[in-house]
């Protein structure tokens, strides 16, 4: 394999494992929207659904580029929906701090 190739591959490791960690967190959010009531008032907990879903399919995508030989295309893809996800869950962490303070 080239050089290139390696990198890709630990990319997508790192996109797995940071994509895998964020579902965890986004449904962990959303559940203590729920315990807190606070999801009447924002739109953060149905975002951080749709975040879950990017976080969900960027696993998929990463865990696939891995196991492939060269797959550039899934990496690349993974790579996009991880930074997008990131990118909403600093949306909503704005939402956050200006509905609650």
């Amino acid at each position: 394999m080239s050089k290139q190739t390696d990198r890709n591959r630990e990319i997508a490791r790192h996109v797995f494992t940071g994509s895998t960690t964020m579902v965890g967190v986004c449904v962990t959010v959303i559940a203590l929207f729920r315990v807190m009531k606070i999801s009447m008032s924002t739109y953060a907990d149905e975002i951080l659904g749709i975040d879950n879903f990017i976080f969900i399919i960027a696993a998929l995508l990463s865990y696939s580029a891995i196991r492939k030989e060269n797959n550039t295309r899934m990496e690349r893809w993974a790579d996009i929906l991880f930074f997008t996800g990131m990118l909403i869950m600093m949306l909503v962490g704005i939402i956050i701090v200006f509905s609650t303070y």
